[in-house]
């Protein structure tokens, strides 16, 4: 389609250039044709080069269509020949994925059991340190407690011994003074 635009401004651009240049002249070879009978014959040879112009380009545009048309006849064979090549190769390229899949699959499973595993005794371990810590630090309170409750005994007796010999030194008192 650019072609044809192409071609027809070329010819009109001829034309009118010859008109005018014919125009500018003295010369007066063919006194019969005048600016119309001109107009008419650059008219025919325009429409003759547009008709050339077009089949030029529907011959190319055909040629081009049957080449595309090989090409894609090429391009399907090679596709064809190169999917029956790849075909099986394929097949065993998914089932060696599924395969590893699989095995991908059952390294986590293995892995999260051993995991939980660990946890798990990582907890019994954890819950056996507060037993343990529990146990001694009941018998470190009871300990305390104890020595609490023997040092209270001790400062009661003391007191009581404090007591009994103030009384004591009370009486005494009292008995120099009658």
């Amino acid at each position: 389609m650019k072609n044809r635009k192409l071609v027809l401004s070329l010819v009109a651009l001829a034309g009118l250039a010859s008109l005018s240049a014919q125009a500018q002249t003295n010369n007066t070879e063919k006194p019969h044709e005048t600016i119309m009978q001109r107009v008419d014959t650059l008219a025919k040879k325009v429409g003759a080069a547009v008709k050339k112009a077009e089949t030029t380009e529907k011959a190319k545009l055909n040629a081009d269509k049957q080449r595309v048309k090989a090409d894609l006849a090429k391009d399907k064979e090679k596709v064809n020949k190169a999917y029956q090549d790849n075909k099986e190769k394929f097949y065993t390229d998914v089932k060696n994925a599924e395969n590893g899949l699989a095995k991908g699959e059952q390294k986590v499973k293995n892995t999260y059991r051993k995991d939980e595993a660990k946890v798990k005794q990582g907890v019994a371990k954890d819950k056996q340190k507060v037993r343990n810590a529990y146990r001694k630090d009941k018998a470190k309170v009871k300990a305390g407690v104890k020595k609490v409750k023997q040092g209270l005994a001790k400062d009661g007796q003391k007191i009581k011994n404090t007591y009994n010999k103030d009384k004591a030194k009370v009486k005494a008192f009292f008995k120099k003074k009658k």
